[in-house]
């Protein structure tokens, strides 16, 4: 297991247990949609909120360089900057609500993981494929 896949286990396993707990939002109340963004690594992770969920969050190619620390650290930044933003956006009346719903963060996790995955192995087969051809030519 890399050290990407940990971080994202360990994410799963603390929303599993927010579940768990019953701090799932849920009520089906309608409210306002306020919405919040919030970058890191100098815009390479970008994180839109819209009405106390994840909406997107957006992940550059170039990021995946990082490693998986630095980038799980990345994607913390840039949610927490969205929550932040979200808040001055919602006002003081959203402080009560729940921040985040965890199943949908969990699925947009999966869906990031997803991705990283995709990316790498993409990135990794041109890398091959560019060494095959340095290693042809010099025959």
């Amino acid at each position: 297991m890399t050290e990407f896949d940990r971080l994202f286990q360990q994410t799963r396993q603390a929303l599993a247990s927010m579940r768990s707990t019953g701090q799932v939002p849920g009520d089906g109340l309608a409210v306002e949609q306020a919405r919040g963004t919030g970058s890191a690594a100098g815009g390479q992770v970008e994180v839109a909120m819209v009405g106390q969920r994840v909406e997107s969050v957006t992940v550059d190619p170039r990021a995946l360089r990082m490693g998986a620390e630095l980038l799980g650290e990345q994607i913390t930044l840039a949610v927490n900057a969205a929550l932040d933003d979200l808040r001055l956006q919602a006002g003081e009346a959203a402080v009560d609500a729940p921040p985040v719903d965890p199943v949908v963060l969990g699925e947009k996790l999966d869906e990031l993981q997803n991705e990283s995955v995709r990316s790498m192995a993409a990135m990794t087969d041109a890398l091959t494929d560019a060494v095959r051809r340095i290693q042809q030519s010099a025959r």
